[in-house]
This record gives C-alpha cells, sequence and structure tokens, in this order.
C-alpha cells in the first residue's frame, strides 16, 4: 500500500483529545445531563432474591400510585428476540472499554418511552450497575506445552472454559477471538485452541477491553513464567526464542501478522526496565529473606486491529467545507475516550493544511454521518482513521482542482499549506483556501464536499510487552507494585501523547484486574461488593512509576504507518504483574486477583 507524504507536520504531533478542557472544566454534557421536555424517569425493581424463580409479577398496585404514567415487565414487552451485543449509547458517554457495546439500560428506556409517548431516562445507581451490567468474561485455562531443554516450544494446547453467565450475549465471539489471537504471538510450529462456553447463573459477561485475549494470555505467560524456573532460563530470553519475528505468519492459514516487532519490544523494555538489575536484585532479596520480598516479572501479548476477513470492515466519512475556509467531519466514529476522532481529525488537517481548532466535527449521528461498523476490535485507527485519510485526500484534490481554475496554475503545482494553498516546490501562499471556496461557489455553483466508505483490507497485529517490580509484604501479603515499564509495537504514532495516556490508563486497569478487583459472591449467589467501598480500583497514590516505549516500525496497512493500541495495551498487565508476584514469593498463583489472604497462604504452604 502507498504511503501518504507529511506536508505539515501534523503525523507525530502530542495533541489533546478533542473535549479534553470541556471534560477537565465540567463542561462537557454527558447523557446523564440530558433534559428533555416533560421528561420521565424510570426505576428498576431488582430481585433481591439471587437465582429466583419468577412465579408472576403484578403490577396494578404499582400503576396506581401517584405519578407512575407506565410500568413494563415480561407480560406487556414484545416477544422478539434480540441479541444486545451490538449497540453503541452517540452523546458523550465516557468511557467503554466495551462495557458500552451491549445494550442494558436501552431497552427497558425505550419500550416506556414506546408506552408513554414521553422521552424516559433510567440511570443506574452504583449497586444498581455492577451486578447487572456486563462483566468481563471468567474463565479456566487449562495448557499443556511441549518445551525443549534450551526453552524452545514446540507445542501448545489451551482449553477454555469460558463463563456467560445468565446470557450469551457476545460469548461466541469473544471465545472465536481469543482463539485466534493464540495464532499471532509466537512461532510455536504446532498449536491447538478449544474453547466452550457455557452459561451459568452468573452475572452476564459481555465485552471487555482486550476481548479475552488477558484472559488468554495470563495463562500463557503464567505457564512461560513457570517453564522458565524450571529450566533456570531468564524467561525474557525465552520469550526471545519464542515469539514470531517481522514476516511470521498464522500457521493455520499462511495469514501474515502485517510487520511484528515483538521481539523488539522485549529488547526495548529489557533496557528501560533495567531487567538484568531488577533480576539480581529479586535473587538478593531472595537470599536476605526479609519481611519485604522484591519480585520482577514480565509478559508478552498481542491483540488484532480490525475484524477484515470476517465480517466487511468499514467505516464512512463525509467532509464539508465552509466559506471561511474551515471544514465540518461527519464521522461515524462514536468517541468512547479512545481518541479515533481526534486522530480523524489530525490527519484531516494534516492533509488539508487546516489547523485542528479549523475541523468542527459531528459524530455518531444517524440523521447525519455514515455507517461505521462500532468501537471496538481496536479498528479506531487501523480503519476508522484511514477512512479520514481516504476523503481528505480526496477533498484535497478538489480544492487543488478549484485552486488551479483560479490561480491558472497547473493542480501539479499546488499544495495546501495552514489555511493556504502553496507553492509546491517552495511552500509560498498563493491563496486562501476562504478564498478558494468562494471562488469555487461563485463560479462552480457548488459547494466543496465529499464523502467515502473505507473497507479495510488487510490484518495487522499489536504487540506489547510489560515488565514489573513489585514489592510483597510477607506479614501481611500487601504488594506494592513499586516500577512499571510498557513496551508496544504500534507501528507509527499518529498521536503520541494519546497513545501514552491509552498505555497509562491501561496499566492502571491491568492493576486493578491483577490485585484487587473482581466480583464477589455470598454462598447465595448475591453480589457482596457492589459499592466502589468495597469493588477497589487501582488509585492515583496507588499508582508505581510508569514508564511507556514505542516500537515505531511502518504498517503498510495503517494510516501513516500506523496500528491500534486501544486494546493491545492492557493484554500483557495481568500477567506481568502476577508473574513479578509469584517470583516474588515462594507461591505461584493461577488466579486473579492475587489477594493478600491468598498470598499468605502460599507462604504458610512453604
Amino acid at each position: 500500500m502507498k504511503m501518504e507524504k507529511q506536508e505539515n507536520k501534523m503525523i507525530g504531533a502530542n495533541l489533546p483529545i478533542r473535549d479534553a478542557a470541556l471534560k477537565v472544566t465540567g463542561a462537557l454534557k454527558y447523557t446523564a445531563d440530558m433534559k428533555l421536555p416533560r421528561m420521565l424517569y424510570a426505576k428498576v425493581l431488582f430481585s433481591p432474591i439471587p437465582h429466583g424463580k419468577i412465579l408472576e409479577i403484578h403490577t396494578e398496585k404499582a400503576e396506581q400510585l401517584p405519578g407512575v404514567k407506565a410500568v413494563v415487565c415480561y407480560k406487556n414487552s414484545p416477544r422478539r428476540a434480540f441479541n444486545s451485543c451490538g449497540e453503541e449509547i452517540t452523546p458523550a458517554i465516557g468511557g467503554g472499554f466495551g462495557g458500552k457495546i451491549d445494550m442494558v439500560c436501552e431497552p427497558i428506556a425505550a419500550l416506556l418511552a414506546i408506552k408513554t409517548g414521553r422521552p424516559v431516562k433510567l440511570v443506574y445507581n452504583r449497586r444498581e450497575d455492577i451486578p447487572s451490567s456486563r462483566t468481563r468474561h471468567g474463565m479456566e485455562l487449562k495448557i499443556r506445552t511441549g518445551v525443549q531443554k534450551s526453552g524452545k516450544i514446540v507445542a501448545q494446547e489451551i482449553t477454555a472454559w469460558v463463563n456467560a453467565g445468565a446470557y450469551a450475549g457476545g460469548t461466541m465471539s469473544i471465545v472465536w477471538a481469543m482463539s485466534g489471537k493464540f495464532f499471532k504471538l509466537t512461532k510455536i510450529p504446532n498449536l491447538r485452541f478449544r474453547g466452550i462456553p457455557v452459561y451459568t447463573n452468573m452475572p452476564i459477561a459481555g465485552a471487555m477491553r482486550g476481548f479475552g485475549s488477558p484472559q488468554l494470555f495470563f495463562a500463557q505467560q503464567r505457564q512461560m513464567n513457570k517453564i522458565a524456573k524450571k529450566l533456570k532460563i531468564d524467561m525474557a530470553r525465552m520469550e526471545l526464542l519464542n515469539l514470531t519475528e517481522p514476516d511470521g505468519v498464522d500457521f493455520r492459514n499462511q495469514q501474515p501478522h502485517g510487520n511484528a516487532h515483538p521481539i523488539d519490544c522485549v529488547k526495548k523494555g529489557m533496557e528501560l526496565f533495567g531487567w538484568e538489575e531488577g533480576l539480581k536484585e529479586q535473587e538478593t532479596s531472595r537470599k536476605e529473606n526479609g519481611r519485604f520480598r522484591i519480585g520482577v516479572g514480565m509478559a508478552v501479548a498481542a491483540h488484532g486491529n480490525g475484524v477484515f476477513g470476517v465480517r466487511p470492515d468499514t467505516t464512512g466519512v463525509m467532509l464539508k467545507m465552509n466559506e471561511d475556509g474551515t471544514v465540518v467531519l461527519f464521522s461515524g466514529v462514536c468517541d468512547m475516550g479512545n481518541g479515533s476522532v481526534t486522530t480523524q481529525c489530525q490527519v484531516v488537517s494534516e492533509i488539508l493544511g487546516i489547523p485542528v481548532d479549523g475541523i468542527e466535527c459531528i459524530q455518531a449521528d444517524t440523521d447525519a454521518t455514515m455507517w461505521d461498523l462500532g468501537n471496538y476490535s481496536s479498528r479506531g485507527t487501523y480503519v476508522s482513521v484511514h477512512a479520514a485519510v481516504k476523503v481528505a485526500n480526496q477533498m484535497k484534490e478538489e480544492i487543488l482542482e478549484e485552486a488551479s481554475k483560479m490561480l491558472q496554475r497547473k493542480k501539479e503545482e499546488l499544495s495546501l499549506g495552514e489555511w493556504q494553498v502553496v507553492e509546491k516546490m517552495t511552500r509560498n501562499h498563493l491563496a486562501s483556501l476562504q478564498e478558494v471556496v468562494s471562488f469555487t461557489k461563485q463560479t462552480d455553483e457548488k459547494d466543496l464536499c465529499c464523502a467515502d466508505t473505507f473497507a479495510s483490507d488487510s490484518l495487522a497485529v499489536s504487540y506489547g510487552a510489560h515488565f514489573v517490580k513489585v514489592q510483597v509484604d510477607q506479614e501481611t501479603g500487601k504488594v506494592k507494585v513499586l516500577s512499571y515499564t510498557a513496551v508496544h509495537d504500534i507501528g507509527k504514532a499518529i498521536n503520541p501523547m494519546a497513545v501514552e495516556g491509552q498505555i497509562e490508563g491501561a496499566v492502571q486497569m491491568g492493576l486493578g484486574y491483577a490485585l484487587s478487583e473482581g466480583i464477589v459472591l455470598d454462598e447465595n449467589g448475591k453480589v457482596k461488593n457492589s459499592s466502589f467501598r468495597t469493588y477497589h480500583i487501582f488509585q492515583a497514590d496507588e499508582m508505581p512509576k510508569i514508564q511507556v516505549g514505542f516500537v515505531e516500525p511502518v504498517e503498510p496497512g495503517g494510516p501513516y504507518g500506523a496500528k491500534s493500541i486501544g486494546e493491545c495495551s492492557v493484554v500483557p498487565s495481568v500477567s506481568a504483574i502476577t508473574n513479578a508476584v509469584s517470583n516474588a514469593v515462594d507461591g505461584d498463583f493461577h488466579q486473579v486477583p492475587v489477594l493478600p489472604e491468598q498470598i499468605l497462604a502460599a507462604n504458610k504452604e512453604v
């Protein structure tokens, strides 16, 4: 694929996301802030009995209460089956991380709106949301690996039992996706994956950042750590022996991984983290056997970019020039904190020479924008930004065509700079964009407007290597994360600031996943930790120092050589952290979160 030229120095520039100022000042209006005329407010009556069977529902008394306009339940709901997975909630909705793909509240609000003929708002509080919205899929994985004394792996087999909860939702897609990624990381010649989705009477599982990859690579990378210990081999060097190379392919169908560089991620991570020094510190701590033990761990993982080969992977974009030289981007993308719309604006700025503050955006409005497949599968940069590149180049040609007429110069002699048409060789000013747009309207009596759809025709894989140092208190079992290094193969970083932000946020998420977060059920099946007092996410004062490194080989199939980071950034985290904790003490932890009581129990067993 032909690589785009850079003329306006926007590719590689650090830009905050478009609505950053609105968010930090509290001015951004989220869905919960919406107030419409004659709006009604809904409330859900949840069953107080876990796993209870509903024998009958009587709504008469509720319907007679003052102010109640409608009550809905199974009795007056449409008898139409549907899958809740695949929705995408258009106003500002905050971060999604996969949890907002499924329809949870929306069908209830929609049905009540139909019954009453009025807008309806339904907002769950935290105690309602945690048990009732979607969770990451719990899994039990069994892994067998054939390995030579050198550390060279010759065969590996994984069987995964995947907990869907009460409804399937996107579970089959999770199983399919994680099975595919199993074949993308290494050059092991003999691989087999078996996935078994199961229904249970537990909370419903759905999409979550990584889409099955963290669980998959947790099993693989935890066992890699055990094998390295058994063989007395440095795990990082064992990874280098088995990871796929830039020309690597999926052995099932010989499909290339793209320009794959997990080996370079490991090498750069070892250097940035100080891997050799960390191993020495770990060994010294073990010999001293004091109250506090140091452990270092690492892990490598992979994640895809889009869904090419499975279904049409398309994004539609429109651009319309205004008379003052500004432009409106109509994007089908719904920006859920991942910055895809900002990156779309950035490439439009690069191609048209219009500063980003001269680009207005209308996003994810089905009345005004074109089709986009959705905010998942890490397709934001790799696919959606490519759509913006395609249409911006079309607009550039339109502008230069009109400028050629107006200036009576050959189009090949012209280019675009900051708000202007310039001479291509000298970059000297020839006309403003405002003048060109006015000329087009007056002479050709038309708007400058372009619209098109980009369909991804290639597949790439993003890679990451994470390195962690922890301190474990052997008297309390408490883990303190001292330092964290994350290196990712992302192709060309279009917006390094945004990439760093994605990775740093993923580290915070991974720390919680590994050490503190998880739904806890009582003996009757009721969720016990349904508030942030009892469901602990990592806070700012618990975060370690984070180093972020990029490996930036050009990815031929990506816009300006880029590929995506949103999901891959979290995938190696849980296994790297758990490896570090296991290496610090004499225990070996096979499930997460690793809690203090598990560490104390492991110490007692030794």
